[in-house]
């Protein structure tokens, strides 16, 4: 069983979020980590953004758990298509408007787990060959994982250091956004294709 490309991806992801997590500790140690950020984005701090990433771990949970059993989940979600994403957004940011930081850190460290886990039970033909699995419609799954992992997690830095100018200080010897792709405001970019 080929594993090079999976272990890569976890790699990816795993220093991806690394990186997110310095930055978010980073900012608690300023004394930022509640500040509103500027401007009017969708994520109005750093809540927002590590409630988005959940809610697309939870996304990607569900179309696999369904995917994986044989059925054709709705993706992005039931009732949106890739062209009302921004709508999506705001629905799955308003979702956790009363959860605290705290409650969401904790959550998504488990979902970025979950994750690395459904990557780890696949080989390279499972996650990178695009006829692997009917459900995910054309693109492979370790194309699924990465947007929702490591690119989605870069996109995060991103958004965070631009709501709160001067939070990309360094981090590890590092700005925080230095070496990013920010590919995605809304993950799976490869899948608004349909």
């Amino acid at each position: 069983m080929a594993t090079d490309q999976r272990d890569a991806l976890i790699q990816r992801n795993d220093d991806e979020f690394a990186q997110l997590k310095a930055l978010v500790d980073q900012l608690r140690v300023d004394g930022r980590i509640d500040e509103a950020f500027a401007g009017d984005a969708r994520d109005r701090n750093v809540r927002d953004v590590l409630a988005h990433l959940l809610a697309w771990h939870l996304l990607l949970e569900g179309w696999y758990e369904d995917g994986m059993i044989g059925g054709s989940p709705a993706i992005p979600a039931d009732g949106y298509s890739w062209r009302e994403l921004d709508a999506l957004n705001v629905v799955l940011r308003d979702r956790w408007q009363h959860a605290t930081l705290e409650d969401v850190e904790y959550r998504l460290d488990l979902s970025h787990a979950g994750l690395q886990r459904l990557l780890r039970a696949h080989s390279d033909e499972e996650l990178f060959d695009v006829e692997a699995y009917p459900w995910t419609r054309g693109s492979h799954l370790g194309e699924f994982c990465l947007e929702c992992g490591g690119n989605h997690y870069a996109w995060a830095r991103k958004a965070i250091t631009t709501g709160l100018p001067g939070a990309a200080g360094a981090v590890n010897g590092r700005r925080a956004t230095e070496g990013a792709r920010i590919v995605d405001p809304g993950p799976l970019a490869v899948s608004r294709r349909r």
